[in-house]
């Protein structure tokens, strides 16, 4: 065998046994050195660049909730153009399209961040208290305050037309359905514990917590068309009784 077909031979062999040979092959790849800092800086300098442009979205959001809460309340929803939310922001309206397609999603993002910090509020209540029906109560009465402290909010809520009870009647694609649902989810548990103690009347708990929140719609309702005469103390003391009165047995319909 001549000298060149000798070495070609050897080359073969040798890109066998090292790329072809699955221990060899990791083995190299562990031997390999570690990629440098300098290396690495393109991928961390786009990482950092994604973080600012997410936090930037995000201050931009928050500040358009804002405004939207205090624009919407003071012109009405369908009288407040996307020019006024921008100016009541502090930013261009280039800005404000960036972060929201229109005012349909700011409307849906504005109710999401209420709900949220109801519900939030509500089930720190209702965690608060041991018995099912100190827990209902403890959770409807911090659901009635929130809306009673932002009659504002209230009034914006309350023309939106929604059906706080009915599932169909809300949007199963929006972002407040889901914490809707959530808070549907809170109640129906408190109400199976309830059922199972004795304490609440036997039923559907996922309806039996949906009848309670169209309730709770009626007396805010009323208590907002009447002129919010009655004190939030005489309206929680009111709910109590209708409370007790709708969902409990018989044996704990006294307080």
């Amino acid at each position: 065998m001549g000298s060149g077909a000798w070495r070609l031979r050897t080359v073969a062999e040798n890109f066998l046994t090292t790329t072809c040979n699955p221990i060899l092959k990791c083995k190299n790849l562990l031997m390999a050195p570690p990629r440098t800092a300098l290396e690495l800086r393109p991928a961390r300098k786009l990482a950092a660049k994604e973080q600012a442009r997410n936090a930037r979205k995000s201050a931009y959001q928050s500040l358009v909730i804002e405004a939207a809460g205090s624009a919407f309340s003071r012109q009405g929803i369908p009288q407040t153009k996307m020019e006024d939310l921008a100016y009541e922001a502090g930013i261009s309206l280039g800005t404000l399209y960036s972060v929201y397609k229109g005012k349909a999603e700011i409307v849906d993002a504005l109710h999401e961040s209420r709900l949220k910090e109801i519900h939030s509020a509500s089930v720190e209540a209702e965690i608060a208290q041991a018995g099912p029906f100190d827990a209902l109560l403890a959770g409807s009465r911090a659901y009635l305050s929130y809306f009673m402290e932002r009659p504002d909010y209230l009034r914006m809520y309350l023309d939106d037309g929604a059906n706080w009870g009915v599932r169909n009647s809300m949007d199963r694609e929006s972002r407040r359905a889901a914490v809707w649902a959530d808070g549907v989810a809170q109640l129906a548990s408190i109400f199976e514990r309830g059922i199972a103690d004795g304490v609440f009347e036997p039923g559907s708990p996922n309806r039996l917590a949906r009848v309670m929140l169209a309730m709770q719609q009626v007396v805010l309702a009323d208590w907002f068309e009447d002129g919010m005469s009655d004190s939030a103390e005489e309206l929680l003391n009111e709910v109590e009784v209708l409370l007790r009165r709708t969902f409990c047995t018989l044996e704990h319909r006294q307080a």
